[in-house]
């Protein structure tokens, strides 16, 4: 009984952080705070002369919990301890970012995002092929190895389909 509870309040959160962030990324800052410059999401790498990347993507907002943050730096970690020479190389590139800063709206709808994700995109000569988002990141939260499992092998997958 306790966990089905646990899970209701869990499947609760993650849609009243969907929510949040549909709300969110729809509002207008108020027009006294000056805006922030537009960031890239994406490195500026050349990649037309790449044949082939992984980009990791941890999208948020601006309301972070603790748990958001946990998934960003669990996912970090498993992805520079795992894949320190695909990150030299740039056959792998991680990027935090936030979808309520002005020009990261798009993600939203590129990536179907309700909540705080890890998205995996596979790109060759610049051109995006597919991409997944990783739901079981919120599964593993209480299981750092389990996590640090997943993650790792989702990015494998994805670098050794394309090599």
């Amino acid at each position: 009984m306790n966990l089905s509870r646990l899970y209701l309040a869990a499947l609760a959160l993650a849609l009243a952080g969907g929510v949040i962030l549909l709300a969110s990324a729809q509002a207008k800052p108020p027009a006294a705070k000056p805006a922030k410059p537009a960031v890239p999401a994406v490195a500026r790498i050349d990649t037309t002369t790449q044949a082939h990347r992984v980009i990791a993507f941890y999208f948020h907002t601006n309301m972070r919990c603790v748990n958001c943050r946990r998934i960003e730096a669990y996912s970090r970690e498993a992805i520079e301890a795992a894949f320190p020479r695909e990150l030299k190389e740039a056959r792998l590139v991680w990027k935090v970012v936030n979808v309520e800063e002005k020009g990261n709206e798009h993600f939203i709808k590129d990536y179907q995002l309700y909540t705080k994700s890890l998205v995996l995109v596979d790109e060759a000569r610049g051109k995006q092929i597919r991409w997944k988002n990783c739901p079981k990141v919120w599964e593993f939260l209480a299981n750092k190895q389990g996590f640090l499992r997943y993650v790792q092998d989702e990015v494998r997958g994805y670098l050794t389909d394309a090599s």
